[in-house]
């Protein structure tokens, strides 16, 4: 097996997020009108394609969906503003609240739904970033239609980047979370042989597919912290030599992967039988020889190209 390490999904982002502007809902109507305006729609996490294309509402389409009798049932928090690009505005819309019968009043018949993951594979780095943007974004404001604090209503303001409680006696402002998840590739140098790094069955994977360790981040924790708390809980290895290689979004919904390397110098792998349903060492040609996610035989499967799994064991087996 031959992949060098490549960019990681959702990490190529091409908008410019106009932080500076979209406070002003005057601005933002005015991009909603521009006739190059773009609005994406999203339904149930998943996104529309016509053909292997991204459906994008825009021209006709765009104004049929916010001057038709459905705009009544898109609810507060289901239009937000994402950025950008090239002098067009785009926006997203959640229309998850429609009826399925109701949709081709204003959408072609010959659309098909796909979740975010599964656009992946029709999408470019840059598409794909704005997809998961938009996905993470209407997912959070579809969690904070009521005040955590006093559970009043909230409304959306800032293009729905965020959101404040209608209670004039609060007025709590809340702005989107990002959960940190470390995620990191453990290494071990016997004394006599090639170096070798640890790979793990999830109890979430499929039987046979490997992956690295991981794991939220804890309140009041580094991530170096996380990292060695992480690695013990699951395999129960003393890990040092924390080093942070890279970052991927995952807007699934709104997680922050944080990639790392680590070393140990005792092999013994204790699994946390919750978690981990099965842990080895690997040498590099061992992991070569590995097929590929969802690849239908016996072999052990490497994790999906555009993770950032698979960037962290791609750039190790470049190393050795």
């Amino acid at each position: 097996m031959n992949n060098p390490a490549a960019n990681c999904s959702f990490t190529q982002m091409t908008l410019d997020r106009v932080s500076n502007k979209r406070k002003d809902d005057e601005w933002l109507l005015a991009q909603l009108a521009q006739e190059n305006c773009q609005i994406i729609p999203v339904c149930h996490n998943s996104f529309f394609f016509v053909e292997n294309d991204l459906f994008i509402l825009q021209g006709e389409s765009k104004y049929k969906i916010l001057t038709s009798e459905l705009t009544s049932k898109v609810k507060t928090h289901q239009l937000v503003f994402l950025g950008i690009n090239d002098s067009t505005p785009i926006f997203a819309i959640d229309i998850s609240s429609i009826e399925e019968a109701e949709l081709p009043n204003v959408f072609s018949n010959n659309l098909e739904l796909v979740n975010l993951r599964a656009t992946l594979a029709l999408t470019s780095h840059e598409q794909a970033s704005i997809l998961g943007f938009a996905n993470n974004l209407l997912h959070w404001n579809k969690s904070n239609r009521f005040c955590g604090f006093c559970g009043t209503a909230t409304q959306a303001n800032n293009g729905g980047h965020s959101i404040s409680c209608t209670n004039s006696e609060c007025k709590k402002e809340i702005f989107p979370r990002t959960d940190p998840v470390v995620i990191m590739l453990v290494e071990y140098k016997p004394e006599n042989g090639p170096v070798q790094c640890l790979l793990a069955e999830h109890d979430r994977s499929p039987e046979m597919c490997a992956s690295t360790l991981a794991g939220f981040v804890d309140p009041a924790e580094t991530l170096e912290q996380g990292v060695i708390r992480e690695v013990k809980e699951e395999v129960g290895l003393n890990v040092y030599d924390v080093e942070y290689v890279k970052s991927q979004p995952w807007p699934f919904p709104s997680s922050l992967m944080l990639g790392f390397y680590a070393k140990t110098n005792d092999p013994t792998i204790k699994i946390d039988d919750d978690e981990i349903r099965d842990a080895k060492w690997f040498t590099a040609d061992e992991v070569r020889a590995f097929s590929n996610w969802g690849d239908e035989d016996e072999h052990y499967k490497i994790p999906r190209k555009g993770s950032i799994a698979r960037y962290l064991i791609d750039t190790w087996l470049e190393a050795n």
